[in-house]
């Protein structure tokens, strides 16, 4: 499943036609829902607990998805330069890639740090290894479908 969604993403790297862009956004409300029941399946919540869980997931998910932006505008350098990758543009995709990957990190432990005063430490860090495992499966079939750069030509002499 994800791995059609991820395809889309990546045909974010021409010019989008209104169909592509509308497929790229239901891709992306199919990855969230997608998330959130894998969420809450794994998460086993009293019903009071997801009265204090939910609110802050769901901001924690707004700013997974704005990462997402990100991370698809780094992709769509990537996708434009990686047949002719040129020495600045690699910097940039680098850097973007830094910076999305710091970005993550700070999320993840400001969130972990709100949900174990709201609902504990161990829900919290459970919510993280949930989210972690999730990520990662979607990091993986992201590389998987993101081909190998090449470098530019040499300028002819």
């Amino acid at each position: 499943m994800y791995k059609l969604i991820i395809t889309l993403w990546l045909l974010a790297a021409s010019s989008l036609s209104l169909a592509q862009q509308e497929l790229i956004e239901l891709a992306r409300q199919d990855i969230r829902a997608g998330r959130m029941g894998m969420v809450a399946a794994s998460m086993d919540l009293s019903a009071e607990q997801q009265d204090v869980f939910w609110p802050i997931y769901r901001e924690y998910a707004d700013e997974q998805e704005q990462l997402l932006d990100r991370r698809i505008t780094m992709l769509q350098q990537f996708a434009e330069n990686w047949d002719g990758m040129d020495d600045q543009a690699a910097s940039s995709i680098a850097e973007q890639s830094f910076s999305i990957q710091r970005a993550r990190l700070e999320r993840r432990e400001r969130y972990f740090k709100r949900m174990s005063e709201a609902l504990g430490p161990v829900l919290a860090a459970r919510f993280l290894q949930v989210d972690g495992q999730i990520s990662t499966l979607l990091d993986f079939e992201m590389v998987q479908l993101t081909p190998l750069l090449q470098p530019a030509e040499p300028a002819a002499e």
